[in-house]
């Protein structure tokens, strides 16, 4: 049964548990597949939540325990909005830079991998503090191969 459109947004708060993310990847997988998203999509798009949250809880706050992510899904006919918030340690946007690929490292891959599945990322620095990072994955949309 496919899942057109939901009536208003999904909004999850969770703590910055890393053992809270589980229910971050079950929502976005179990929505995203009821939204008829191939599964290769579907994959990257959990990945792509799961590490925006991972990188808040270890920048934003210090990987402290004791404070909240909010999350945000948006669902429309053309595409999914997954909007995720913190009021953690405020950075500048424009210093976000996946590292080179060709560096053999662990970690900072995150960069990498929400740009490689979302269609559109946009980070933004509200008044009160911390960070909102919106991502949009259009539906339907062909996969460009040769022009």
């Amino acid at each position: 049964m496919e899942l057109k459109q939901i009536s208003g947004p999904i909004t999850l708060d969770i703590p910055t548990d890393p053992a809270a993310l589980f229910l971050v990847r079950f929502l976005v997988e179990r929505l995203t597949q009821r939204l008829e998203f191939p599964q290769d999509q579907v994959d990257r798009m959990v990945l792509a939540v799961d590490e925006a949250c991972t990188n808040i809880i270890r920048h934003a706050y210090g990987s402290s325990l004791n404070e909240r992510i909010i999350l945000t899904f948006i669902v429309e006919p053309d595409q999914v909005e997954f909007r995720i918030r913190d009021f953690g340690l405020q950075a500048n946007p424009e210093n976000f830079k996946p590292r080179d690929l060709a560096e053999v490292q662990p970690g900072g891959l995150g960069l990498h991998f929400i740009r490689s599945a979302m269609d559109q990322v946009r980070y933004e620095t509200p008044p009160d503090g911390g960070t909102l990072l919106t991502m949009l994955k259009f539906r339907n949309r062909k996969e460009v191969s040769d022009p």
